[in-house]
């Protein structure tokens, strides 16, 4: 399968590896397996894994050790790396916070415990990626002092909302931090979180889940679902340990999760990675809405424009051969919109097409990257996404397009506005990003011919060649 994730399991007890991975998804992740520091060394600079799932106790080079080597070398520094451990002492786990470690996770692992922190350290991991590769682009647009401005505006220290209805846990919680360089807000229910959040930016917030009125899941279904929410850092804190209201949390995008009694090494190492993620979410945002601006962006729609989108295609399908996963491509084009123009004039024409350009930048993950590429035709670039995947996107959007209540000074009484939709995938439709554009143009083009306000695959259009020729 094309762009699993990798995760390199370390210890010098085969059975314990064994265990370990028995409990990941073995048709989501690619398993490696390494049986000492040494070894799993090897294999980082081998095989450049996603995420490091590391024992601590071995002969030879321990997981302190390896941590260690790995997080003062600039070219594994990022790779997260989760210490598994029968040590349970604080002293361990300062030590292992000491060398650099992301995570900890007490033996026996508890299988939704792994299978939560697995998949919050691979998004951590994408989005550094994405980052990384977005900057590549960016340098190429920008000068240096643009670049710098962007990072100045991110300063500062992180503001935390802390949600907690008891005084004692408050006074707990706070004494936990304030040795560091956070910025710590009071909340004691729901209602009043959902108001500070509307009027206040915050990085994370601690959120216990009983709460009076309003619960903290229903808190933080509503912050995910809006677009200038869904970035903040949630954790859960509460004192129920059954697994289903974890589980419950998690589906609705909870970033993570304590139990009480917390342990103040523990939590800090959870803001931490957390925080670090936001930055990483704000360095994409700020790259996208200021210090780019006027060098990438399309003015009339506020989504980047043709150049920059070209130059992102071409380092995204570069970074996608050498790390085996899959990207999509989406053209979008508005359906008869020469009629808008000739019967609202111009004006009304150009505030569709920013009403689109919002919409569309609403409705996509932090990671993809949406253009305009010309006239009234988009384009979105969908990392790590198969053309499986970029169905479900594509139909979600154009729906979302065709249900939306446009003004009444930009919209045609008799009808509604749409688009068409095309879409194609590397590398299963196609080996470079010229062959990309065209292949999903094509999907493109057989969608308005099939009768407009469709979504069509490249695979559409072979299936309706062959049926033709036939």
């Amino acid at each position: 399968m094309q762009g699993r994730p990798k995760i390199l399991i370390v210890d010098d007890d085969p059975l314990n590896v064994k265990l370990l991975a028995a409990k990941l998804p073995v048709k989501q992740y690619d398993i490696l397996k390494a049986y000492g520091g040494e070894q799993a060394l090897e294999k980082v600079a081998a095989e450049s894994p996603d995420l490091i799932l590391l024992d601590i106790m071995m002969p030879g080079i321990d997981g302190y050790q390896v941590t260690r080597t790995l997080k003062n070398n600039p070219a594994t520094r990022d790779i997260p790396v989760v210490l598994v451990t029968a040590l349970d002492g604080t002293d361990d786990k300062i030590r292992g916070l000491k060398a650099g470690a992301d995570e900890f996770l007490n033996k026996p692992v508890n299988s939704a415990e792994l299978t939560a922190r697995v998949k919050s350290f691979l998004r951590l991991r994408r989005y550094q990626e994405q980052l990384k590769a977005r900057s590549q682009t960016d340098e190429v647009f920008t000068t240096p002092d643009e670049a710098q401005n962007c990072l100045q505006e991110l300063s500062g220290p992180a503001s935390i909302l802390l949600v907690e209805d008891n005084d004692r846990d408050v006074r707990l919680l706070q004494g936990y931090l304030e040795s560091e360089d956070y910025r710590i807000s009071l909340g004691r229910n729901g209602e009043e979180t959902l108001s500070r959040v509307s009027g206040e930016k915050f990085d994370l917030i601690l959120l216990d889940i009983l709460l009076p009125g309003m619960d903290g899941f229903e808190v933080c279904r509503r912050l995910k679902e809006k677009p200038h929410t869904r970035d903040i850092q949630i954790v859960v804190i509460t004192c129920l340990q059954d697994l289903e209201s974890k589980l419950r949390g998690l589906e609705l995008g909870v970033d993570d999760f304590l139990v009480k009694p917390i342990n103040p090494h523990e939590l800090k190492a959870r803001l931490n990675a957390l925080l670090k993620k936001k930055q990483y979410l704000d360095r994409l945002h700020v790259n996208y809405e200021t210090a780019l601006q006027y060098a990438i962006t399309d003015r009339r729609t506020g989504l980047y424009n043709h150049g920059y989108f070209e130059h992102s295609l071409e380092t995204e399908i570069k970074r996608a051969m050498r790390q085996s996963h899959p990207v999509s491509l989406m053209m979008i084009d508005l359906d008869n919109f020469k009629d808008y123009n000739d019967a609202l004039g111009h004006l009304a024409g150009d505030a569709i097409l920013k009403e689109i350009g919002r919409l569309i930048k609403n409705n996509i993950r932090e990671v993809d990257l949406a253009a305009r590429y010309g006239g009234e035709e988009f384009a979105i670039i969908l990392p790590y996404t198969p053309p499986s995947g970029a169905v479900v996107s594509a139909e979600r959007l154009r729906q979302r397009i065709a249900r939306h209540p446009f003004a009444p000074e930009i919209s045609l009484p008799s009808r509604h506005l749409t688009v068409s939709i095309g879409f194609a995938g590397f590398p299963d439709d196609a080996a470079a990003a010229i062959e990309l554009v065209k292949a999903a143009d094509t999907a493109l083009y057989h969608a308005k011919r099939s009768g407009r306000n469709k979504v069509c695959s490249h695979a559409d259009t072979l299936k309706a060649s062959r049926v033709k020729l036939a």
